[in-house]
């Protein structure tokens, strides 16, 4: 036989085998992704796939004026299958400095109307809005501090319309223990699903204005608390008084390091009358351990 004719045989079995090219032209994003999206609906999204699914998004509508760290906004990363994203962009100084200054005028302009009415509630409240916004000013121009908008996007998502109507006013009730206000994207609802895929996309653009110190409570930290039932007491909680007893091998941690962090003269280690910690090092791959005696 041939060269010719040999290589024109293997052409024709290479023809009559099925090529199998569904992972070659099938991208990540085509396999990962659901049959389809309906988005007709103006409260809700359908997810159709294997199994049906249903998602609503929100938005943070209203705030309170005081907070504490980490429970505004715990419910939304913690609350079933939720998604959270937030948009954070700092505010220039210029613009911030010509916005406080405008508020200012204004709560002025208000506080003096109240006084004229003898509404003496309206104007003390006025006046402690007016010496804030004044106190932030200043922080701003000597640097100690600095404006931010940012947008809070929360997608909830269920297997039954029932589910998500139930989770959705679950969700909002828990919100509201914080005085934190939440409003489904009405009409928006694919804005919203789109703002919470990881594509660095805010479609929504409901901001509010954060400060530096009012911006960090929004990060999704569980609690304040540090301790385990089997620790060592390391001293106390500043903001809550409760005492901190850590454990170093504690089962929830992955391993068994820690660092403490003060400025000099802080007695980061101190020694206690009544409480004498002794260190045990061992050697080969056995954990050291720790005997607390008094």
């Amino acid at each position: 036989m041939s060269k010719r004719k040999q290589k024109e045989q293997e052409e024709q079995e290479q023809l009559r085998e099925p090529k199998v090219e569904i992972l070659q032209k099938k991208s990540v994003k085509d396999l990962i992704a659901p049959s389809g999206i309906d988005a007709s609906n103006i409260d809700h999204i359908e997810i159709i796939s294997n199994a049906k699914r249903y998602a609503r998004s929100f938005f943070v509508s209203t705030l309170p004026r005081m907070c504490s760290f980490p429970d505004i906004f715990r419910d939304m990363y913690l609350f079933g299958d939720i998604n959270t994203s937030i948009y954070i962009n700092p505010i220039p100084e210029a613009r911030s400095q010509n916005e406080l200054n405008r508020v200012i005028n204004e709560l002025e302009t208000e506080r003096i109307v109240a006084q004229d009415r003898g509404n003496i509630n309206r104007e003390s409240s006025l006046t402690q809005k007016r010496l804030e916004a004044e106190q932030l000013r200043d922080e701003i121009a000597a640097g100690y501090n600095k404006l931010f908008e940012a947008t809070i996007v929360s997608t909830l998502f269920a297997y039954s319309l029932e589910e998500l109507d139930k989770f959705t006013k679950l969700l909002s009730t828990e919100m509201s223990k914080t005085l934190v206000g939440i409003k489904s994207a009405w009409a928006m609802q694919e804005e919203g699903f789109q703002s919470n895929l990881p594509l660095m996309e805010n479609k929504i653009n409901k901001t509010h204005t954060f400060d530096r110190r009012s911006m960090g409570t929004v990060f999704p930290f569980t609690t304040s608390e540090i301790g385990h039932p089997t620790g060592i007491p390391l001293g106390f909680n500043r903001q809550t008084g409760v005492p901190i007893l850590f454990d170093n091998f504690h089962s929830s941690l992955t391993n068994y390091n820690m660092v403490i962090f003060a400025k000099s003269g802080a007695r980061k280690i101190s020694y206690n009358e009544n409480i004498n910690i002794k260190i045990i090092s061992t050697y080969g791959n056995r954990k050291p351990s720790i005997r607390c005696r008094r």
